[in-house]
């Protein structure tokens, strides 16, 4: 596999093979779909990765390209990671949110939300256009105001939700003060460059970063996770000291960490590809064209023939994830009694 960029995508024998022009609009939109079709149906080389970050409280909201947490590591141990539904069975108690401890916590998703960081009290948002040419594009937030009502407005002659934000340099600032914990929802359009968000509190005027929108995020949306147990850096206590950081045996340690670094294995989020330096998600140009055939013919209503292609894509992410991660390799980290020596094992049978 290697990495491919837009403009060898359109430059391969794919737009030929589908009939749809490279500088169509429906190329890049039938690619995109394609990859996304992909990348849901299984974890295909290149679509995780080890992460490493600072974890100082216990709501972590993900960067953007992080779809699913699949393993976390604090302090050296592997923590349990719970879905949505976790907190909703029988008899189910999440530990509390304890101090300078290393175990006995769990990593609990808490779902999809516009920011990264709320605000604790009624506030204004402000926009800031990392560069100027982004002036005039309107972007649409959406949340309650300090009476906890949604916010409506009138554009044009269409009631929305939300308001509309027009760019402008240095700044825009909403006419609505909107209650904490934030936004609910936001849609821009495709920016020049990111666009920074701040929350003004009402109270005080004092300006608060909640989120960074990239050139490219129309509907910005990231994952939240609850840490129950947020283990922390307790000086020469000795319960705490394999919480000190020492990098990942590659990557050396996070020296500017306050608190605990936690290593990470996550699922990767599609990126849309827009111009052609973009990256791809998909690496496999033979995978992709082929899923790019099954949506064309799906559209045509050609569904068996459809369904060849598409499972042809997906035996070629097979045959990649084999040779890259070979099955035969150990990815099971565990000892054949568990943490019992043998005798324990066999205690009160021989």
């Amino acid at each position: 596999m290697s990495r491919l960029n837009l403009a060898q995508v359109k430059a391969s024998s794919i737009p030929a093979a589908i009939g749809i022009g490279a500088c169509d609009p429906r190329f890049i939109t039938t690619l995109n779909e394609a990859q996304e079709r992909l990348a849901n149906a299984g974890k295909w080389w290149g679509t995780y990765k080890r992460l490493r970050i600072c974890v100082t409280a216990n709501c972590i909201t993900w960067p953007r390209d992080v779809k699913v947490v699949e393993g976390f590591i604090q302090c050296g141990l592997s923590l349990p990671i719970a879905n949505a539904w976790f907190d909703f069975q029988e008899n189910v108690r999440s530990p509390a949110v304890g101090g300078c401890q290393c175990d006995g916590s769990k990593l609990l998703d808490r779902g999809l939300v516009c920011q990264n960081r709320d605000f604790s009290t009624p506030s204004k948002i402000r926009l800031y256009p990392a560069s100027a040419t982004d002036a005039g594009k309107r972007v649409l937030i959406q949340g309650l105001d300090q009476n906890g009502v949604a916010v409506r407005t009138l554009d044009g002659t269409t009631w929305v939700d939300g308001e509309y934000l027009t760019l402008a340099s240095p700044f825009v600032t909403s006419t609505f003060t909107y209650s904490a914990p934030g936004l609910t929802g936001v849609q821009k359009p495709l920016t020049n460059s990111r666009v920074l968000a701040y929350s003004v509190a009402a109270d005080s005027g004092n300006e608060t970063q909640i989120a960074v929108w990239d050139s490219s995020e129309r509907n910005p949306s990231y994952r939240r996770s609850y840490l129950t147990n947020l283990a922390q850096l307790c000086g020469d206590t000795a319960s705490c000291n394999s919480c000190a950081d020492e990098g990942d045996g590659c990557v050396p340690a996070m020296e500017d960490c306050s608190n605990v670094v936690a290593d990470t294995i996550v699922r990767l989020e599609l990126v849309p590809v827009v111009v052609d330096s973009d990256w791809c998600f998909i690496g496999n140009i033979g995978a992709l064209k082929s899923a790019m055939k099954s949506l064309v013919k799906e559209d045509k209503n050609l569904q068996q023939e459809a369904m060849v292609d598409w499972m042809q894509a997906i035996r070629l992410l097979r045959s990649e994830l084999d040779a890259y991660s070979p099955p035969d390799q150990i990815s099971v980290n565990v000892q054949v009694m568990g943490t019992a020596p043998l005798g324990a094992v066999l205690g009160g049978f021989v």
